[in-house]
């Protein structure tokens, strides 16, 4: 079972299918049942006396005997009422359910079709419509998390045009990008009022220029970077501060690029999940994992490539977990995965706090670009 469906209630169910006559009288034989049964009781916990006819009827006997009929024939007519009452209440019950399932399907049409919206201003309110449509659906969250992702990873121009008209219509769809991201960012912090951890994150392809994870857990569900590429511009940043990487979580930035600005991880924990950087291109832009705890989990750099810019670990304590960047076996499939390439990049590991479990290497030779702490020999790393 997946997160969205532990975290999904009851659906609505149908009317109830027993045929009016069918349930009153299984209804009047559970009764009749029960009665028989409680006398019965009654009659053992009094030791089981012995009934003894006094002698020929009196009038006075009769009448107590056709008061006894009425008061069952009562009784029959309330069960009867009851059941009726009963089947009554249960329609309106799912009647209503029905009319707010329904009204529930035409919000999302009406949040997609904002988001489909040309212009700029209906589409942010269909992304905070569908956000909110999210938080108010459990049983359909996942369903409204995919569309907000899926319209992050339709087609955008990751650089600013030359020409103003089409510059003022690239800032403005890239302002409603941010909104989605700050509205999914927001979500998955524990004091979020409606938490969407452990649901599946797909921006695989996006274009991510602008962005505050800050504080987020993730913890359950596939979040997928994937090919996305990282290109903030001036003082844009895409941030992954005081994030956790918790048990459970599977994070993917395989094959991402991280071409330019600056994307943070200062303090990020990575505390048992699996984070793959594996085939990544960090092509220009500044990534710090300043001050990160690598306590548990993976977190794998296999076949990443280092060609420009600089990955900052300065702080950083690697205590536990495993950090690798050298080649992989993979077993299960028969495959090798070729260790990281150092090819012009800087990843700077020389003020890194604690070293208790260091990263991975696999390398007899300090590659350009690596920076140990002074002292370390490439060599002695695993």
């Amino acid at each position: 079972m997946t997160a969205a469906e532990r975290n999904s209630g009851p659906t609505p169910r149908g009317v109830m299918r027993w045929p009016l006559g069918l349930h009153t009288a299984t209804v009047l034989v559970l009764a009749v049942g029960a009665a028989i049964m409680i006398l019965g009781l009654l009659w053992l916990a009094l030791g089981a006396p012995r009934v003894e006819v006094p002698g020929p009827l009196k009038p006075s006997d009769t009448y107590d005997a056709i008061k006894i009929a009425l008061a069952v024939v009562a009784g029959a007519g309330g069960v009867v009422a009851l059941v009726v009452a009963y089947r009554r209440q249960h329609l309106n019950e799912t009647t209503d359910a029905r009319e707010y399932e329904k009204a529930l399907i035409e919000r999302f049409g009406a949040a997609a079709g904002q988001l489909g919206a040309d212009q700029p201003a209906v589409r942010m309110a269909g992304a905070y419509a569908m956000a909110r449509l999210a938080d108010e659906w459990p049983q359909e969250r996942q369903m409204c998390i995919d569309v907000l992702c899926g319209y992050l990873r339709m087609p955008h121009a990751p650089d600013p045009p030359t020409d103003d008209q089409t510059l003022t219509t690239w800032q403005r769809e890239r302002k409603v990008r941010e909104t989605v991201l700050q509205l999914i960012g927001a979500h998955l912090r524990d004091d979020s009022p409606e938490s969407w951890q452990g649901y599946d994150l797909n921006f695989a392809g996006a274009v991510i220029d602008a962005a505050s994870f800050r504080g987020a857990r993730f913890t359950g569900g596939d979040i997928v970077f994937a090919e996305t590429l990282f290109v903030a511009h001036g003082r844009d940043q895409v941030i992954f501060d005081d994030v956790d990487f918790a048990e459970g979580s599977y994070v993917y930035f395989r094959l991402a690029e991280f071409r330019s600005g600056s994307v943070r991880f200062n303090r990020a924990t990575f505390s048992g999940g699996w984070v793959t950087f594996d085939s990544a291109r960090f092509t220009g832009a500044q990534v710090n994992f300043r001050d990160a705890a690598f306590t548990a989990g993976e977190i794998l750099f296999e076949d990443a490539e280092f060609s420009d810019g600089c990955v900052d670990f300065s702080g950083a304590t690697f205590t536990g977990g495993t950090v690798n960047f050298g080649e992989h076996h993979l077993p299960s499939v028969y495959l090798t995965v070729p260790p990281a390439r150092f090819c012009g990049g800087t990843v700077d590991f020389s003020e890194a706090a604690d070293l208790t479990h260091p990263p991975q290497f696999g390398l007899q030779a300090l590659p350009p670009g690596l920076r140990l702490p002074l002292g370390t020999n490439i060599s002695d790393l695993p």
